[in-house]
């Protein structure tokens, strides 16, 4: 006796679709070569059918025909009607999917993990129906569930954007949180070869930086994230400490500064507190060290040490090093060589709450420390976040 339930799934895996597409040829040759393997042989009549329905697809009264001949058990049954629901809904995704990945230059692992997401959160009749009228972004708005609606639930929105997280594209290149997914729900929203991430509306070249944890995204041309380990060699954090010929205990106390978990600015600050105190105390030998420390850390960079912000002089009196000012203006240089690199027109912020804020021109520099909150550098960049 044939299991009705086995060859549909294996049928369905075997499917390209993920499901069998009863217009297919290729998917109805595909249940010709089951149907072999398995040594089941069909009544000349039947196969007949089945090989004109691959040269001219089959039609809803054939299939009717198909389920009034088979005996069926009330669940076989029940699976054949939510497979019947699932074409229509499935098709509905792949068709729009297909539209938006041919304007966006969106990969199909992109594709298929975005889909494996939506099945998970059980959201693909949300989604489907969604397709019939996507919304445009509106940058205005709090939040980007705002401008999705009520169509899909807010919650499993906002799981969207996390679960997508970041990837990388066919170059290698990392492609941040938000920037598939908002190409794929908002019609106004494509995402960019070259320049910033995504044309939003009127936007031409908007450049998105989201977080989907709590350090908050990285804005920085030519310098990555890392470890504190690799910036203390790399900037030889070590040897400037050496170098300020401090006493026995000061300089054992200086270097356990440099292992504190701290970001490395406050690190010096406080090693600047030992040294000013000291009897042979420098100011100009210590700031000298510094900028021999950031030309090792930021060597593609020439702002150090006076940049349009930066300015080394102003951070330290005989007695204080201020690290907070020190971080933000080191923050703005990063971000306005950022700008000028890649010559996007704004940044749009996302945090992990979905909450979104628009900025361009001087205001992108302007709101560091203020609406943008800045932490670290623990390694060679800065991370930048909401305040909201």
């Amino acid at each position: 006796m044939v299991n009705i339930d086995a060859l549909l799934s294996e049928w369905a895996y075997r499917c390209k679709k993920g499901y069998p597409d009863l217009d297919s040829p290729s998917d109805l040759h595909v249940l010709k070569t089951i149907l072999k393997e398995q040594n089941i042989s069909l009544p000349k009549v039947q196969e007949q059918v089945i090989i004109e329905q691959e040269e001219k697809g089959f039609s809803k009264e054939d299939i009717k025909k198909l389920i009034d001949d088979s005996e069926l058990t009330p669940r076989q049954l029940k699976r054949i009607h939510r497979a019947v629901e699932r074409v229509a809904i499935v098709e509905a995704i792949d068709d729009y999917l297909e539209k938006v990945a041919s304007e966006s230059n969106i990969l199909p692992k992109e594709l298929s993990e975005f889909k494996r997401h939506l099945g998970n959160l059980n959201i693909e009749q949300e989604f489907a129906e969604y397709t019939k009228n996507p919304a445009d972004l509106d940058i205005s708005k709090g939040t980007f569930m705002d401008s999705v609606g009520d169509a899909i639930p807010r919650d499993k929105v906002l799981q969207l954007y996390i679960l997508m997280g970041s990837t990388t594209d066919e170059k290698n290149v990392n492609i941040g949180p938000g920037e598939i997914l908002f190409s794929i729900l908002f019609k106004n929203a494509k995402k960019r070869e070259s320049g910033g991430d995504l044309t939003i509306g009127n936007q031409d070249n908007v450049e998105l930086k989201g977080a989907t944890g709590g350090s908050g995204a990285v804005i920085a041309k030519g310098y990555n994230r890392g470890k504190w380990t690799q910036t203390k060699t790399k900037g030889k954090f070590e040897q400037f400490v050496l170098d300020l010929e401090l006493d026995e205990e000061s300089e054992e106390d200086a270097l356990k500064y440099l292992n504190i978990k701290n970001n490395w600015p406050t690190k010096l600050s406080l090693i600047y507190d030992i040294y000013s105190n000291s009897d042979n105390f420098n100011k100009e030998k210590f700031k000298s060290g510094v900028v021999s420390i950031l030309s090792k850390i930021y060597n593609q960079s020439n702002w150090y040490p006076k940049g349009k912000f930066f300015n080394l002089d102003s951070y330290f009196s005989d007695k204080d090093m201020n690290n907070k000012q020190f971080i933000i203006d080191l923050s703005k240089e990063l971000i306005e060589e950022y700008m000028v690199a890649y010559g996007f027109d704004g940044i749009l912020y996302i945090d992990k709450k979905g909450q979104i804020d628009y900025q361009k021109g001087d205001k992108i520099t302007d709101e560091i420390g203020k609406s943008i909150i800045v932490t670290g550098p623990s390694d060679d960049v800065p991370r930048y976040r909401l305040k909201k």
